[in-house]
């Protein structure tokens, strides 16, 4: 029994290497893993059995352990199998049954994401999910919205209805929720920011868009690691269907030039990192509807007052952004008077314009 039970374990610790997948790809089901899983399973399950039963009832050796230490030991493996049936594998075959929400993430291995934005890139968001998980975003960053994070900012853009249901997660081969905060919760911000090019860009020079952020550079990554991975964080918070469809989650792009400009340099200014498009709130204001509405703003002096947001406000937010803080935001927004030209601030004023 003891060689017995030797060989099994011996042949499941040789086989399991050569049966890993290519680039760690984590199997989506227990139904699609191939026959020699079943096989090294069965291995698993009878030398766990037989090595209870050669605890509990085996011939003792004078001087060895006593009668009462086996059965102890027996009793253990017992005790472990059964804390691990009920606490991991019985779960785990009940999450599988729960019906998937209708925004549940649902990317195969070599689907391909053109970018909505327009840009012209692509990546495989299933590949970006597995670089995700190689990187370590999941200990700065979650991927569970709860309700209390859409007046917390730690869920900027997010709505009532998006708050994390178990039905969200059933097919990711394995959920990446998150342990901390250190940064913003990612459940919508492929919805937010639909931008394979602002996600790169950010991945390798986060300061550039918030100066004041503890997001360290991914300048290391490949070019194929980076597309995947804002492949995937474009995915994030989309309808699969819809993105596979080619339908952008945000208006294709006007034919007027000066507005043209101005959306460009909304995602290259890195404005798209705080100011949303559709109305929701973010780290500031959101630009739909900005346009010549009367909005509170604090002064320098902590003072409060009403003005309109015509162009010279739009104008003086941009070059002087300390100067009139919309109130209910913090003064987070550094000044851009040395980075843009008049034409880009008029290019800016137009877009802003245009999405009344």
């Amino acid at each position: 029994m003891k060689r017995f039970i030797t060989l099994a374990l011996l042949a499941v610790w040789m086989v399991l290497p050569g049966w890993a997948q290519h680039e760690h790809q984590p199997r989506p089901s227990p139904t699609e893993a191939p026959a020699i899983y079943w096989v090294l399973v069965a291995l698993a399950v009878v030398a766990i059995v037989g090595f209870m039963l050669w605890t509990l009832y085996g011939k003792m050796r004078p001087g060895r352990m006593t009668t009462l230490s086996y059965h102890a030991l027996g009793a253990l493996v017992i005790i472990m199998t059964l804390f691990t049936l009920v606490l991991y594998v019985i779960p785990a075959q009940q999450a599988q049954q729960l019906p998937a929400t209708a925004r549940a993430w649902d990317w195969k291995p070599g689907e391909i994401l053109q970018d909505p934005a327009g840009s012209g890139l692509s990546g495989e968001p299933y590949r970006g999910y597995l670089v995700y998980l190689a990187n370590g975003c999941t200990y700065c960053h979650t991927l569970y919205l709860r309700p209390e994070d859409l007046k917390t900012g730690w869920a900027e853009g997010a709505r009532p209805n998006e708050v994390s249901q178990m039905g969200d997660f059933v097919r990711y081969p394995f959920t990446m929720l998150g342990t901390q905060r250190d940064g913003p919760d990612l459940t919508v911000i492929g919805r937010k920011i639909p931008d394979m090019q602002y996600q790169i860009d950010h991945l390798v020079d986060p300061r550039r868009f918030k100066p004041k952020s503890v997001m360290p550079s991914y300048r290391y990554l490949s070019e194929r690691d980076l597309r995947d991975l804002a492949a995937y964080l474009v995915s994030l918070g989309n309808d699969p269907q819809k993105l596979r469809a080619g339908v952008a989650p945000t208006p294709k792009p006007t034919e007027d030039p000066k507005i043209a400009k101005g959306r460009e340099l909304y995602r290259s200014l890195g404005c798209v990192g705080c100011h949303s498009l559709d109305g929701s709130p973010n780290v500031g204001p959101s630009f739909k509807g900005l346009w010549e509405r009367e909005v509170e703003v604090v002064l320098p002096d902590g003072t409060t007052t009403r003005v309109i947001a015509d162009g010279a406000y739009i104008r003086e937010s941009i070059t002087q952004a300390s100067a009139k803080v919309v109130k209910g935001f913090p003064n987070v927004m550094p000044s851009f008077a040395e980075r843009v030209t008049e034409s880009d601030l008029d290019a800016l004023v137009e877009y802003i314009k245009s999405l009344r």
